[in-house]
């Protein structure tokens, strides 16, 4: 009798170690596949003319414990250009996959892929110009607005016109972020617009500066950006 408090000490002092050892081992095991799905590659694609390829890495579905985040790695003729460009973020079940978001790809132009889905171009498009007046090469440049684009490799004195969407709300938006060729990064920005007219074709200009960005409207009567 006078061992039974022992034994029972000790059977459990056992459980709470078991127990340790399996929620120690499903965290290991759950920190592992959450490492292998945030670098594991789940589409590349290529540019019309081979020059550039991109691999697509990350969870592409939709989350249920922890976020699930899509990626891009760029490579010119083979070799890493930029890495680990920010695409999508889904923090819950509530966000949208990327898989369901944006299933399509296309490239605009050799130097520059979009991410886009069914119905997006329904009601037509405004037109995105990019300039590069930094004086610099562009490495890379991220742009968010319905679409998300990358353009790479964008020289200096560069411009090029992208069709963009016509937003799902009365009030466009433009988020943006890049690099340029020696390091130097490109700050992110949010831009809003003030409410735009339904029957206007907007025209947007987005300069890449030497010390930053900005974007303003071309097209008289769209909107101009809010005031922050």
């Amino acid at each position: 009798m006078s061992n039974s408090p022992l034994i029972f000490v000790r059977k459990s002092v056992l459980t709470v170690l078991v127990g340790l050892v399996i929620v120690l081992l499903v965290a290991v095991f759950g920190a592992r596949a959450w490492i292998n799905k945030r670098t594991a590659v789940f589409t590349t694609t290529t540019s019309p003319q081979g020059t550039y390829s991109i691999n697509l890495k990350g969870a592409k579905g939709r989350p249920l414990l922890i976020p699930y985040l899509v990626r891009a790695d760029v490579y010119k003729m083979g070799e890493p250009l930029v890495a680990d460009v920010l695409l999508h973020e889904a923090w819950d079940a509530f966000d949208c996959s990327f898989e369901l978001g944006f299933p399509e790809i296309r490239w605009p132009a050799n130097n520059v892929v979009e991410f886009y889905g069914p119905g997006f171009y329904e009601d037509g498009n405004d037109i995105l110009i990019i300039q590069n007046r930094s004086g610099k090469a562009v490495n890379c440049l991220y742009i968010d607005s319905v679409s998300k684009f990358i353009v790479v490799d964008m020289r200096p004195g560069a411009s090029l016109s992208l069709k963009v969407p016509i937003p799902r709300t009365d009030w466009p938006w433009f988020g943006y972020e890049g690099v340029l060729d020696d390091g130097t990064p490109i700050p992110p920005k949010f831009d809003n617009f003030n409410r735009r007219s339904p029957t206007t074709d907007c025209t947007y200009v987005l300069s890449i500066l030497e010390s930053g960005s900005m974007i303003e409207t071309r097209t008289a009567g769209c909107p101009l950006p809010q005031t922050r």
